[in-house]
């Protein structure tokens, strides 16, 4: 059986560019957008286990990096970035104070890019911590991944199927079944316990990743917590991104008309993105929805000065990649993105919407990629948190046909 994960936001933006000079000074480093941070998320999965204090450290001692006080059964908190490497994670009674001597303890390591989750598990005479790695593979179109995390211990096995695809088969407790690829849609999810049939509807995005997390329910009865482990562009655009040549000098929006919005399914809350800003590049600029054109190519809009986030990819804020486009300069000069190669780890980027509430997000890579070879899977991908990917024309002007040959990709995640 597979280890599960849930996976984390990100926010993934795409700029295009359209450039008439010989660019901007300097060059972003050559290399592969991403960042050197992976994800950890805690989960309580033993149902007879009272709540509990968990702490994340360095190995070898030193000051809490992750603390989750009073972590009762059934809670899986939201995954945390964090600089790749190794942790030591403690589990104390709930109200113990740091220095008390830990129940249950393990190493784990955290991977460049990947999640791990550490999780309550076993009834309470068998009580352990277990490392659960993620699997952020994207599925083919239309389809979504899902796996079963059996935490019940009124369901000693477990049957599951989702839209008539086998899940999980004679699944026992505190076990975790592989990977399946379901269909992507409102689906029935029928859920077997010694024989005793339940049906639920889902709703599960293209792109996505989930895990069902089976649990005991007060009072009788079994609950289904569909946790999203990570979450991708639901529809992803050809090669990099257009710089055609058609951004204007004005203020409207000239861009094309974007693809159908896609919940990736992060649920409420996500709130529509209104605006970019980077104070360390003096970007302040409205963000318009965005497509594809004929061909699948993400078009940035129109204007020059706007940015855009294309809606075939999550919401700033929510699970999995979000895309946001734009030029590097036009006719008349610099555009929106002209500075972007100049952001560096620890710049702040920040994303209003129209909640009244701000994302915040801070700059973790700068990369330089080839059009021609554009990294599709790394942008638009599933991952397991909120990152943000700034995407723009770059490399030396190629005259001949007044574009750039390449892409910086600029990569921040979403602040705790």
């Amino acid at each position: 059986m597979g280890p599960w994960v849930r996976v984390l936001v990100v926010l993934v933006a795409v700029v295009g560019g359209v450039l008439t000079g010989s660019g901007p000074a300097g060059a972003a480093p050559e290399g592969r957008p991403g960042a050197g941070e992976g994800w950890l998320r805690l989960a309580h999965l033993s149902p007879d286990t009272p709540t509990v204090d968990v702490s994340v450290g360095p190995v070898g001692g030193g000051d809490a990096v992750v603390t989750a006080d009073a972590l009762a059964y059934g809670t899986v908190t939201d995954p945390r970035p964090l600089p790749a490497g190794s942790y030591a994670v403690a589990l104390r009674a709930a109200g113990a104070g740091p220095r008390t001597p830990a129940l249950l303890s393990v190493a784990v390591d955290v991977p460049v890019g990947g999640v791990r989750t550490v999780a309550v598990t076993g009834s309470f005479d068998d009580l352990r911590l277990d490392v659960l790695a993620g699997d952020a593979a994207p599925p083919p179109a239309d389809r979504v991944r899902v796996r079963v995390v059996a935490a019940a211990a009124g369901a000693p096995s477990l049957d599951v199927t989702a839209g008539g695809v086998p899940v999980a088969t004679g699944l026992a407790f505190a076990r975790t079944s592989d990977w399946a690829e379901v269909p992507a849609g409102t689906t029935a999810l029928q859920v077997t316990s010694d024989g005793t049939p339940g049906e639920v509807p889902v709703d599960l995005a293209a792109g996505s990743a989930w895990s069902l997390v089976v649990l005991d329910r007060p009072g009788g009865g079994l609950t289904v917590r569909p946790v999203l482990e990570a979450a991708g562009a639901s529809v992803v655009p050809v090669g990099g991104v257009a710089a055609g040549g058609t951004a204007t000098d004005g203020t409207a929006d000239g861009g094309t008309a974007p693809v159908a919005l896609a919940d990736p399914g992060a649920g409420p809350g996500v709130a529509v993105p209104l605006r970019l800003r980077i104070p360390g590049i003096a970007v302040d600029a409205p963000l318009d929805p965005v497509g594809l054109d004929g061909g699948g190519t993400l078009v940035p809009p129109g204007a020059a000065g706007r940015a855009g986030w294309y809606t075939g990819a999550p919401a700033p804020g929510a699970v999995g990649p979000a895309v946001v486009t734009g030029h590097v300069d036009s006719a008349a000069g610099p555009a929106v993105f002209w500075r972007l190669r100049e952001l560096a780890p620890g710049d702040e980027v920040l994303v209003d919407r129209a909640d009244g509430s701000t994302v915040r997000f801070t700059v973790t890579a700068t990369a330089r990629v080839p059009k021609a070879a554009f990294p599709t899977a790394e942008v638009y991908g599933p991952v397991p948190g909120a990152v943000l990917r700034l995407v723009t024309c770059g490399g030396p002007l190629d005259r001949a046909v007044g574009s750039y040959p390449d892409n910086v990709v600029v990569t921040a995640v979403a602040a705790p």
